[in-house]
């Protein structure tokens, strides 16, 4: 308990002594997928399926795709870079925004080939914020946690102390200063802050346009959405991130 009372004063002591620039910035993520820790973390499939599976990607089960994070005191944006090598992942609208000023989320993404603005107040997980430290893109981090019940994966963040920006890469947010990694089941998609360019001017965050083709839904029939298609998935012994939804 002492412990961790001193991390989180440390926090607070850090977070009152940052300048402007800190405020405003480009973080650039590495994305790195791996296959066979994706299949494996899918305990509904058979260990059968499992194995085979791992035995096929063994050789050419993992790769990288770059991303962005624009940011300021209360807005950020985060967007895939293109890929050159996986060319099936280019032509698709992928962009994450929040305001915390205004508590607005817009997530514009294709799910299942369909395309869809999620238009909603702010809903970020539920942290359990740890001890553990380590650094990250030349920053001093603190470890969060939190379990996704209905992907049935554990997610663990790392966020910098002396960045009390509340933001982060994909859709993850909700932690007292900047994530620059996450780490879902175990190396299945691990996301690595690489770089972060700060301005000492302001950055202007774009909100994402939405456009007429796109079906606006909100948090609630997301998760709706979300949770069928993995139920379906786990009655026919699929992988749920095939088709194009989101590990």
């Amino acid at each position: 308990m002492i412990k961790r009372t001193t991390l989180l004063m440390l926090i607070v002591f850090l977070a009152g002594n940052f300048c402007f620039c800190q405020e405003n910035g480009v973080v650039t993520y590495t994305v790195t997928h791996n296959w066979v820790k994706k299949i494996t973390a899918c305990e509904y499939l058979s260990k059968a399926y499992r194995d085979r599976y791992a035995y096929t990607w063994s050789g050419d089960n993992e790769w990288e795709t770059k991303a962005e994070l624009k940011f300021n005191v209360w807005e950020s944006r985060y967007e895939k870079k293109p890929d050159d090598e996986h060319t099936w992942s280019r032509g698709e609208d992928y962009f994450i925004y929040r305001n915390r000023e205004t508590n607005e989320m817009l997530d514009i993404m294709t799910v299942l080939s369909k395309d869809y603005a999620l238009q909603d107040s702010i809903v970020c997980q539920n942290w359990k914020i740890k001890n553990d430290m380590k650094e990250v893109a030349g920053r001093i981090c603190m470890n969060a946690s939190y379990f996704d019940t209905i992907r049935g994966k554990e997610v663990i963040a790392w966020f910098a102390l002396d960045l009390p920006v509340s933001a982060g890469p994909d859709r993850y947010c909700g932690l007292p200063g900047m994530i620059l990694e996450v780490n879902e089941a175990n190396g299945a998609v691990v996301y690595t802050a690489t770089h972060i360019l700060f301005s000492d001017e302001r950055i202007e965050i774009q909100k994402p346009d939405v456009k007429k083709k796109r079906k606006i839904i909100d948090n609630q029939e997301f998760k709706r959405i979300e949770a069928k298609y993995i139920g379906e998935c786990k009655k026919m012994e699929r992988p749920y991130f095939w088709g194009g939804f989101p590990f």
